[in-house]
């Protein structure tokens, strides 16, 4: 099935064609039959020769409604530009061209309708100036079909018209990410609440879990239909009614989304949007910075303040990227067309695509870290691919763009490709541009030796604190510790990371703290001072630091730190002690070494801890770690 949409003014004769194509009368609701104007959106089937199925949208034409034109336009394949020979091209002629134009829409044909109130010369005149006016276009080529929907004169070349459209039209694809713009929503009985909108990006199933947007609500689809009748799966493309069970009616309403994805979080997560936009040239006023603006996409709506990324104004004609914090956050993928309006007067200043999704605002000194999304303006997976990954440093390939509208095939054949050109690299898990990854690599090794140069003394850093070195956090953050690692930019030992091939050494405050702590342990080797005395201070715990990390002290417990030496000495006797008698009290390591109860017990508590002895009544015996 295909989608096709009507376009143009009010009272061109939209809704009269798709009667006299389908029968079916498309102003369903009675005011719009009253005031002999389309109001909201019409549905309507043809059937090709060929039994292909051609859904069309007609949509209202009154500049009062015009977004709800936009929201029917957002899931055509194709337009029908409807001119009506009378008239001719008229005010929201234009709008409705240029809003389809700015949406993406790729095929067309062009209908001057009400042929039968003008005379011949005048129809060619009309048809010039509307060639003219899309010229450059992808209308520029379309067919020209001159009817009068009241006679019916020129409808047999309109439906052949239809069928040639039909076979140009691409199938809509299967990306595997299905999302419904809800279009209609109403009460069926029996049924309980149904939405209708144009399945976009997968496939629906009878029974299948969905997610609903704004409420993230989560149910299934009880019943499917297209064209209609029921199925049992809906594809891509497809005019689609739903219905749902565990679903409140409430939460079925138009321009919400129904979605095949369990979590839709990310979303609320990340509110603001960079988008491309490119302005009208008939804009009335520039997109400045806190100006509101209503953004359409899909059948959404949602009314946000705007922030311009390189320039003070963005006026009439003009494109560049802009940043856009709706009220209420959006449910968009990167890629999606959007249109942009004013609030009050509602007025059409322009459209574009969504670039990237973001947690917030970008303030003027960080700029410079989005230049990635100029790279964007163009509509095609190699530069979208790079600019993520000059974006992100590096970034998991199972998730790679998994927010955009391209499937995970895609994204993968695409990887692959670039690969094998060597344009971008792998670690592990993890995809990387060269020039991106070594000027992180350079920033944290540039940090971690400035660090160091001030603290010779310390080992290395463990990851959470090198994370007040780099901007990256989390994954990828350890990705790139990994990486360095890997490549001997690092050296890493147990938990702690450094510089590859750098020796520890003290200096200045810490290495005078050093020499005083030292020699206070070598007075008394047996009897050394509370570790309270000897740390009396920052600098001083530093050099303890060091001392325990070389290996030139043992710390006994919570209070006290023997030099190695002594501690080894005493390791030795408790362990020749319990060879010979199998046990040893607290007596004989007092009497061995001359010290007091104040000393022997944490000794023995700590042989104790490491395994080497066990308490057993008021003896030591062998510990579990003896052996060893």
């Amino acid at each position: 099935m295909i989608v096709i949409g009507t376009a143009g003014h009010i009272d061109h004769g939209k809704s009269a064609i798709v009667k006299r194509l389908t029968g079916t009368d498309p102003d369903r609701l009675p005011e719009e039959k009253a005031r002999g104007m389309t109001i909201d959106l019409g549905f309507a089937f043809y059937h090709t020769s060929e039994g292909r199925s051609v859904a069309l949208v007609d949509v209202p034409g009154h500049e009062r409604f015009v977004k709800n034109m936009i929201a029917g336009a957002g899931g055509i394949d194709a337009v029908a530009m409807v001119v009506a020979a009378d008239d001719g091209w008229m005010p929201q002629s234009e709008e409705h061209f240029q809003i389809t134009r700015l949406l993406g829409v790729k095929h067309g044909l062009i209908v001057i309708n009400k042929t039968d109130l003008v005379e011949p010369d005048w129809l060619e005149l009309l048809e010039a100036e509307v060639s003219e006016r899309v010229a450059g276009s992808f209308l520029e080529d379309a067919p020209v079909c001159k009817v009068s929907a009241h006679t019916g004169e020129g409808f047999d070349e309109l439906k052949q018209r239809l069928e040639e459209l039909a076979g140009q039209v691409e199938s809509k694809k299967d990306i595997g990410k299905a999302r419904l713009y809800i279009d209609r929503s109403f009460i069926r009985q029996g049924i309980g609440g149904v939405v209708t909108g144009t399945l976009r990006g997968g496939n629906f199933s009878v029974g299948q879990s969905v997610t609903l947007w704004p409420s993230e609500k989560s149910g299934k689809v009880r019943t499917l239909q297209s064209n209609s009748r029921d199925v049992e799966t809906a594809a891509p493309g497809q005019r689609t009614a739903v219905s749902f069970t565990g679903v409140e009616r409430e939460y079925l309403v138009r321009g919400g989304v129904i979605s095949d994805r369990q979590d839709l979080g990310y979303f609320g997560q990340h509110p603001v949007l960079a988008v491309s936009v490119e302005m009208l040239h008939n804009a009335p006023v520039p997109l400045v910075d806190r100006r509101k603006v209503l953004l359409i996409v899909g059948t959404s709506e949602v009314e946000g303040e705007v922030r311009l990324s390189d320039r003070k104004a963005l006026k009439a004609s003009e494109s560049g990227v802009v940043f856009f914090k709706p009220e209420d956050p959006a449910y968009t993928l990167v890629g999606d067309h959007f249109i942009v309006r004013l609030p009050t007067p509602m007025i059409t200043l322009g459209g574009g695509r969504v670039l990237d999704h973001l947690e917030h605002f970008p303030r003027r000194k960080q700029l410079a870290l989005f230049d990635y999304l100029k790279d964007r303006l163009k509509p095609d997976l190699e530069a979208l691919v790079l600019s993520e990954l000059k974006k992100g440093t590096l970034v998991n390939r199972k998730t790679l763009l998994e927010n955009s509208d391209f499937s995970q095939k895609q994204i993968k054949d695409e990887v692959g490709r670039l690969r094998q050109a060597k344009a971008i690299g792998r670690s592990g898990e993890y995809l990387y541009l060269d020039a991106t990854l070594a000027e992180a690599v350079r920033n944290l090794k540039e940090r971690l030796e400035e660090h160091l140069k001030d603290q010779p003394h310390l080992k290395g850093l463990a990851e959470d604190l090198l994370r007040s070195h780099t901007p990256l956090r989390g994954e990828i953050l350890s990705a790139l510790l990994e990486y360095m690692v890997a490549t001997e930019v690092l050296s890493r030992t147990g938990e702690q990371y450094d510089l590859a091939g750098r020796g520890v050494s003290l200096k200045g405050v810490t290495k005078q703290a050093y020499d005083r702590i030292m020699d206070s342990l070598r007075k008394d080797p047996f009897g050394p001072p509370k570790l309270s005395q000897l740390a009396s201070g920052k600098i001083e715990k530093q050099a303890i630091g060091y001392i325990m990390e070389t290996g030139e002290a043992h710390k006994c417990g919570a209070d006290f730190l023997f030099l190695t030496a002594a501690w080894s000495e005493i390791v030795v006797y408790v362990r020749a002690q319990l060879e010979a008698s199998g046990e040893m009290s607290v007596a004989a390591i007092r009497e061995k070494f001359g010290l007091t109860r104040k000393y022997v017990i944490p000794i023995l508590e700590e042989t104790d801890r490491i395994g080497l002895t066990a308490r057993q009544g008021d003896v030591r015996i062998k510990g579990a770690k003896f052996e060893s």
